[in-house]
């Protein structure tokens, strides 16, 4: 069993969070509405101090997993030493040097973050990352509500070769459950090629959650459609680097210290809470809505001329809903952004 033990906050100035003139939420496509944002920018962390602030929007993790429960030769260690925020992003390491962890095995010492909120139902996320080279781990962006209701875009370092790069899709469903938490032989699993060097440089990892379907896209571009056993229930967001050693998923452990960088991450979403039910309506700016590119971020305010209203599931607007655009910049909001380093340990 995890459970939270120690709180301590690390503040970052000047990140770009959501915008008063966005109050009536984010389309996408001109097809879809959300309520609410979440747009951190980590290159942005400025000089970084600790506070005891209770508004947060990530928490880095410490645990350990055993390598039974890792399904690996090794167990995991997850250490806040291994998550750095500096002028290139966070940094989630991976470490070469294990650890004993006793009864537990050896740990390989890794990095997670995890969003403070766990209300995310259905929304689009992205993720500027740049991944390792080094061979022998796996870096992931998902969402998580339980084992049988998550969505993971992965990365292998062991797959980046000179030749081809590649990307597992996963919706972790029922059948991945029943196969011993595989999904690799699952409708819900797919290894996609990219058209880039995902270890060159940073690149935008995508996926739109909808009711009853979830698309996947690198760099603005369709990869994939899941449309079976679709995750209906809330859940917090995920950016891992592990390694367990397995020789027939992460590898490993790498021969050096391996770093996966992130340098931002965007999400556009509805939520299984009420709290914001109401922000449309009490707003004096409440006919804007933010239109979301393909890719980036929110910056542009449009006017709606008809209403519409938004639920969990995401807003589809009828065909007579016409979006002009009002010529006022978004004014992006710039506050601090709270990193929380969540102290953890198994019980």
């Amino acid at each position: 069993m995890r459970s939270s033990h120690i709180w301590e906050a690390l503040a970052c100035p000047n990140i770009a969070l959501a915008t008063s003139n966005c109050d009536c939420g984010y389309t996408i496509n001109s097809t879809i509405l959300f309520t609410n944002a979440l747009q951190t920018n980590f290159t942005q962390s400025g000089q970084v101090t600790w506070t005891s602030e209770a508004s947060v929007e990530w928490q880095a993790q410490q645990y350990n997993t055993s390598a039974a429960a890792a399904r690996g030769p090794y167990g995991k260690a997850a250490e806040l030493q291994n998550v750095l925020v500096d002028n290139t992003g966070l940094q989630l390491w991976a470490r070469s040097d294990s650890l004993d962890g006793g009864a537990d095995g050896k740990l390989v010492p890794i990095a997670e973050v995890v969003s403070a909120r766990s209300d995310f139902l259905f929304g689009s996320f992205r993720v500027g990352m740049k991944s390792t080279a080094i061979n022998g781990t796996c870096g992931a962006f998902f969402f998580y509500h339980n084992d049988s209701e998550e969505i993971d875009m992965e990365m292998l370092s062991k797959q980046q070769g000179s030749r081809s790069h590649l990307i597992n899709l996963v919706n972790q469903s029922p059948e991945s459950v029943a196969s011993g938490y595989n999904a690799v032989n699952t409708s819900d699993f797919i290894t996609w090629p990219l058209p880039f060097d995902p270890t060159a440089d940073m690149h935008e990892y995508r996926f739109d959650w909808l009711p009853g379907r979830i698309d996947m896209f690198a760099d603005g571009q369709w990869m994939r459609t899941f449309e079976d056993s679709v995750p209906s229930s809330p859940g917090a967001l995920h950016l891992i680097h592990w390694s367990n050693g397995d020789p027939g998923w992460s590898a490993g452990p790498p021969s050096e210290d391996a770093v996966l960088t992130v340098s931002y991450v965007h999400a556009y979403f509805n939520t299984s809470s009420q709290q914001n039910s109401t922000q449309c309506s009490d707003s004096p700016a409440a006919t804007f809505v933010c239109e979301v590119p393909t890719n980036g971020t929110a910056t542009t305010a449009i006017s709606a001329t008809t209403t519409t209203s938004s639920t969990s599931s995401g807003t589809a607007k009828s065909s007579g809903t016409r979006f002009s655009s009002s010529g006022a910049a978004s004014g992006a909001v710039y506050a601090s952004l709270i990193l929380v380093w969540a102290i953890t340990f198994d019980l």
